[in-house]
């Protein structure tokens, strides 16, 4: 004769099994980006005043603008340029750049503190070239 498990114990040693195996699977947390971030991996909140430093870590200077606040400058290797933008003056905040020389520049993102953007700037290999970065209506951080 075959014996029988009842429905009961069976669905409890598949319960047990479950709660065993979730508690030696290591827990995932999303954490938002901060270092050496790519295009879309930042999110501010909109609304909030956020500072925008530029950082020249490249080995030639960069022509550097944030309309209409900011116009045309010049940053040397080494330099640093930090500006404060909010939604409510300025939709869409932007920041361009380019090579003098007109060879291909990167930007790496940053985020040193929650109210805080790095945009640090260095010297491509190779084109496409990053143009700029633009903080959208919904607060990612895209580059161009």
């Amino acid at each position: 004769m075959k014996s029988l498990l009842p429905a009961g114990w069976l669905l409890g040693g598949v319960g047990l099994g479950l709660l065993a195996w979730l508690w030696t699977v290591p827990v995932a947390l999303a954490t938002p980006c901060t270092v050496n971030c790519k295009s879309g991996q930042i999110q501010f909140t909109p609304g909030d005043r956020i500072t925008i430093q530029v950082v020249n870590v490249g080995s030639r200077p960069l022509s550097l603008e944030q309309p209409p606040r900011l116009g045309p400058r010049l940053l040397y290797t080494g330099n640093t340029i930090e500006t404060q933008v909010g939604w409510t003056t300025q939709p869409n905040p932007s920041v361009f750049f380019w090579s003098q020389e007109r060879l291909p520049v990167r930007a790496r993102l940053n985020r040193p503190n929650p109210t805080t953007l790095r945009v640090e700037l260095f010297d491509a290999p190779s084109e496409p070239s990053d143009r700029s970065i633009t903080i959208e209506a919904d607060g990612r951080v895209s580059i161009k």
